[in-house]
Formats: C-alpha cells, structure tokens, sequence
C-alpha cells in the first residue's frame, strides 16, 4: 500500500471517529433539550392550573430534591444554614461560640467548650443544657435550627439560658460570637515510650496543617510507631487527605486518582516531597465501618502502598467525588462528579449507589487487586483491613441504660458532688449510687418479658379469680427479676467504665474522654501488640497475613 493512500485512509477514519462521536453528543443533547422542554410544559401546566395555588419555592425545591434521590445519596440540593456543614470543610472556621453540642435525653446539650472560646471564657461547662437562644424555647426548634441560631457572623451576640445541675436557677449567658476554629484532630500524643498516636475527627481545610504540626511533634519524641485512628471519620476534603499521604509516603509514588466525564474530574495525584517521618515507623491506620470517603483514600492508599496495615472493621465504602456549585447566596447544588481509584487500582464505593436503569454508559468493576508488593486486596466496597478486629459488644442491660441516656444523665446530674475527675475514680461507692439512681427509672427488661406482662393482662381479663394462672405468673415474673438482677451484677464492670467514661468526658472533655476510653478499647490493644512486635508486623505486609480477631 502506496504511503500516501495510507495517510488518506488514516485521516478518513479520523474524520469518521469524529463525526461518529459528535452525532452521539448531537443525539444526546438533543434528548437532553426533550426531556427539559418536557419538565417546563408539566411544571407551567400544574401551576396555571392545579386546583390550589402552591408555593412556588416550596414546590421547586422538593421537585429537585424528588429530582436527585433518584442518584446516590450524596447529590443533593443545599438550601440556606444546610451550606454550613460545606463552609466547615472549605473553611476550616465558622461564626460561633465555641461549644460542641449533642442531643442528650432529648435535650440540647453541651458536650464540651472549645478551649478559649467566648462559651469557655464565659463559664459555659460540659453537662450544662441549654433551655432558649436568645428568649426562644429549644424545645420548639429542631436540633440544627437551634444549633444553627446559636451560629451568626462574628462579633454579634447571642443569648443562652442554660440549667445545670446543682443550681436552683437557670443561668443566662451573653455572649460574643468570634470565629472559631474547627478541631480536627480529637487527640494526639505517646501512649507508650515507642508508639505515637493522632486521632483525626474529619478532613477540613486544615487538617493537614494540625496533623503535620502532631507529626512532628511526635517524631521529635522518637516514636518507632504511629497509630493514625480513622474510626468514624466520615471524610471530607480529598485535598486533606493528599497532603496527608504526602507526610508519611515516599516522594512520586500515586496516591489516588479521580476520574470524572469532565476535564477537571480527572485528575491523579503523587506524592510530591520526602515523608517527613523515616519509613523505619511503623503505621497502623484502625478503621470501622464509619470510616468513610477521605478516610478510605488514606487507609486505602497506605495499604496498597505497603507502608503500613489496616486493623479493625471493613469501612463504609464511599468512592464518590462531590462537587459544590453555588447558584446563589443561599442554594448550592452538591453534585457527584467523579470516582476516586486508590493506587492499585480499586474503586472503593459499593456498587448499588444507583439504580443501574437511569445509566446509559453501565461498567464493570474488578475485585481483586495487588499492591505495590504484590499482596492480594480487595476492592468489594470499602477497605478491608489487613487484621480484622471486632471490638467487644455492649451488654444486654448495659445497652438499655445507655440507649435511655442512664449514664450521662447521671454523671450530669452528680458531676456538682466532686472536685475532679480523680475524685470519681476514687468513689468506691459510685456503682451503688447508680443502682439507686436507676431504680427509679424505667427497669431494664429481658427477651420475652413484654410478651409476658401482656399475657398476664389478657389471662386476667379473661378470669382474674384463676389463682393456678396467677401462681404460674408470678413464678415467671421472679425468674424475670432474678434473672434481671444476675446480668446486671455481671455487667457491673462494664457499666462502672461507661460511668467513669461519661464522666471523664463532663470533667475533662472529649480529650480526657479518649484518653479513658483506651483503657478499654480491644483493637486499640491488638494494634499495639501487631505494631510493637517488629516480627509480626513485617510478616503481615509481606506475607498478607489476614489476621481474624
């Protein structure tokens, strides 16, 4: 074949290729002008004619959220103070006073003031429930609407009336909102003379620059080890995590990719300078199944780089990239906009974020996968951890008190009687003040114990005079008791930690609440012992030894 009837056969199927896939968009604008064109004639005829006259904002806005469930559950519409959780991560601060909040039997409550914060300076303490803002009863606003009026714009002020136990009288705060920033990391220090540890909350703007600032910190103390803990990081900022990864990987090696159907959606990103701890560290990332997104590229990435081993549960599984795209001052639309592919190659999300109907372009995904030294890793949704641990169940009554808020309610209410945390711990009699504490509440009820007080309603509108029935009764209803009495002495330690637990928490806040949770936290003990024996660690990364806990 003559060179130049080759060139003029290669341009022509060039020319063909394009052509081919500009007829493909051409038809697919096309039916996206149809289906427009259709949503405007349906929209203009319902509001020209519908019997009732409808709100039109109102209509519009469920119309697109009907819109958006119809894809994954990420890919939403964001409609005033919703924007907040967005400003958070991009931000890294917010206007506000300084204090994490938790709905606590059914109440507003402090969990803790933010160190140096305006609610701190103020006397605003952990425990103290917030009954109006600003004149307005909490109790008739929802959760985010009363958390969203104690924000505004620094500078302005606010007013909480608060209770707190040991006080006769509710207690009014004015304070000043200031700009607060958002704490990332929850803890971070030596939890041996070896072993460094950092817990990060979430990825925000400046996750980044705290973890480094921790990472140093700990290296200049000589750790042999480090213990990144991800459990329940829900993720974040994908850039929080690169720059992570850049800490704690060697220069050039990929980190994670995205990959999207627009230009900016596809992207990969390599780590770009020296680690700044020596790879003689050891790494152990623990995860659960609340490690999500950003903590799923970071546990991810580290796996299939070999640079260090997973320990607990297969996380959640969250492989979407979202983007946020404002339409105004008060909307933004959050948009799925690409999946992200950790360096092996895995897709992390799990596969049923869609119904396969409403896709045109369907694809297929691998399950297994290698790493950077060949050890065999799974890409079924989620990250699967090298050594799986399932850290200790609570008990039966122990649930039930802890679901009824028995715990906190009572640390809360008896946190006034001592001085210090260290005062708690010494009170011998402290399980016994609970005991009593609990009796007058709702009682704790064993499988089928319901079923029975229903029986004996029955057996009694049936014939109340039957002492045969009655007897029978009784006697089920002692072994009940009896039986309540028995798992409650054998839950006495485990409710005396979540006592000391709750309590670590109101007097010391969530950092002195970490610190006593690790006295009794099963994988945070088995990824000490795998991390400190040198041996069993190398042969995990080596060997892919899965270890079953």
């Amino acid at each position: 074949m003559k060179p130049i009837f080759k060139s003029k056969l290669l341009y022509f199927f060039i020319i063909l290729a394009t052509l081919s896939i500009s007829f493909t968009q051409t038809d697919l604008y096309r039916k996206i002008a149809n289906s427009q064109r259709l949503i405007n004639q349906v929209y203009s005829q319902i509001f020209s004619t519908y019997v009732d006259q409808l709100d039109p904002e109102v209509f519009t806005r469920s119309s697109i959220n009907s819109i958006t469930e119809n894809l994954d559950p990420y890919t939403a519409l964001l409609v005033d103070d919703q924007q907040y959780s967005i400003e958070l991560l991009t931000d890294g601060k917010y206007g506000g006073v300084g204090i994490q909040l938790g709905y606590r039997n059914k109440e507003m409550t402090v969990i803790s003031p933010m160190s140096d914060s305006p609610a701190q300076k103020a006397g605003i303490m952990s425990g103290d429930i917030i009954k109006k803002i600003d004149d307005f009863d909490v109790k008739d606003m929802t959760f985010n609407d009363a958390a969203a009026k104690i924000r505004g714009k620094k500078g302005t002020r606010v007013k909480l009336t608060v209770k707190r136990f040991g006080e006769n009288d509710n207690i009014n705060f004015i304070l000043t909102r200031s700009s607060i920033d958002v704490k990332d990391i929850s803890y971070s220090g030596m939890i041996s003379p070896t072993s460094g540890y950092i817990r990060l909350n979430r990825f925000s703007r400046y996750a980044s620059r705290d973890f480094q600032k921790e990472l140093v910190s700990l290296s200049k103390q000589g750790i042999s080890e480090l213990i990144i803990d991800l459990r329940d990081n829900t993720g974040g900022l994908l850039s929080a995590a690169v720059n992570i990864l850049d800490m704690i990987t060697d220069k050039d090696l990929p980190l994670v990719s995205t990959k999207g159907r627009t230009k900016e959606s596809n992207r990969s990103f390599y780590s770009k300078r020296n680690p700044i701890i020596s790879n003689d560290v050891r790494i152990v990332v623990l995860i659960n199944k609340g490690s999500a997104s950003a903590s799923e590229i970071v546990a991810g990435a580290i796996q299939d780089l070999d640079r260090g081993i997973i320990i607990g549960e297969k996380s959640f599984g969250k492989g979407l990239v979202q983007t946020a795209y404002e339409i105004d001052k008060k909307r933004t639309i959050k948009i799925t906009t690409a999946r992200y592919y950790i360096p092996s190659g895995r897709f992390i999300q799990k596969r049923d974020y869609i119904d396969s109907k409403f896709l045109m372009n369907k694809t297929d995904e691998d399950s297994l996968f290698k790493t950077i030294n060949g050890r065999i890793v799974y890409g079924n949704g989620g990250i699967t951890p090298d050594s799986t641990v399932i850290d200790k169940k609570m008990e039966m009554i122990s649930t039930q008190f802890w679901r009824n808020g028995y715990f906190y309610s009572f640390a809360q209410e008896n946190k006034f009687q001592y001085k210090s945390f260290s005062d708690v711990k010494s009170d011998k009699d402290l399980l016994n003040k609970f005991y009593t504490y609990i009796e007058k509440r709702n009682k704790a009820t064993l499988p089928g114990q319901k079923e029975l007080i229903d029986l004996e309603k029955n057996i009694i509108s049936i014939d109340s005079s039957d002492t045969s029935a009655r007897k029978a009764l009784n006697t089920l209803s002692d072994f009940y008791n009896k039986k309540i009495v028995e798992k409650t002495n054998n839950e006495s330690e485990q409710m005396n930690q979540l006592l000391l637990l709750e309590f670590a928490g109101l007097f010391n806040g969530p950092e002195g609440r970490i610190k006593q949770s690790f006295k009794n936290d099963r994988v945070l003990k088995i990824a000490r012992n795998i991390i400190e024996d040198k041996n069993l660690f190398s042969s995990t990364i080596l060997n892919n030894q899965i270890i079953e806990n």
